[in-house]
């Protein structure tokens, strides 16, 4: 119970991090088109409100950003699924249930390890594979029971740990793809100035200059809650990883040979 404040705190700062940059561009968009017009100096009444940029929704925000910005956001949705899947398969009650450390340590003392060693353990929780993993090594001795835990914990572990390498290449690559957007938007505007005989006039080189920001803002947006995301869950994974060993060893504990 006491990593729940965490995990909200968590999900509250992805949520913010993510809703922050767009909404603020969004609510700029809005107070521009709802600009009080300017009458001209000519005195001819003609309303500036007339040329305002109609109002724009968040979806035609994004689609500013073209085709990088909808692979930016595609890549958003898979990190959301990615940072779901890990907030609820590395908790405490999945990699060191109490329940198996109840029912191992109640076999373990009524001396019943052929019951311990078939267990399927392979469906099972963290703990429970790993200790059965020193279980079945009883016969060679504590040092290769010790051994054999280790090494299971080990790949266990790091299996976990590939799960969630994946927000952080989400988060590596985020930032690349907001920077093709961005080369891409300004080798639009560039071409605009090369085509276009005489003077260019501002709005002709907007258009390449707003997927440029959009999709940079995008590739931000995504990378910074994804990174900080991986960092809690790798952080999660030591810990809980840690705890388990230390919880496996006191269970084979009483097979530990006394001195002298």
């Amino acid at each position: 119970m006491r990593h729940i404040p965490t995990k909200l705190t968590a999900v509250f700062a992805l949520m913010f991090m993510l809703l922050t940059p767009i909404s603020t561009a969004w609510a700029a968009d809005e107070r521009a088109a709802t600009r009080p017009g300017i009458e001209t100096l000519d005195g001819s009444g003609t309303n500036a409100a007339d040329d305002v940029i109609p109002e724009q929704s968040l979806l035609s925000l994004i689609n500013k950003g073209g085709i990088v910005g909808y692979l930016i956001i595609l890549i958003s949705i898979l990190a959301l699924g990615l940072a779901i899947d890990n907030f609820v398969s590395i908790r405490r009650s999945r990699i060191l249930p109490q329940s198996d450390i109840d029912m191992l340590k109640k076999l373990i003392e009524d001396g019943e390890l052929d019951k311990i060693k078939e267990l399927n353990a392979k469906d099972g929780s963290y703990l429970l594979q790993v200790t059965v993993a020193g279980i079945r090594e009883a016969h060679m001795g504590y040092d290769n029971m010790i051994k054999s835990m280790e090494d299971t914990a080990e790949a266990l572990a790091s299996a976990i740990s590939r799960r969630t390498e994946h927000l952080n290449v989400i988060g590596s690559i985020s930032p690349m793809l907001g920077l093709l957007g961005t080369v891409i938007g300004m080798l639009q505007v560039f071409n605009e100035i090369a085509v276009t005989p005489g003077a260019i006039e501002p709005r002709q080189l907007a258009e390449g200059i707003f997927q440029a920001l959009v999709t940079t803002c995008l590739g931000l947006t995504v990378a910074i809650p994804a990174l900080y995301a991986y960092a809690i869950f790798r952080n999660r994974v030591d810990e809980f990883a840690g705890e388990a060993a230390t919880a496996a060893e006191q269970l084979v504990a009483p097979f530990k040979p006394t001195k002298g």
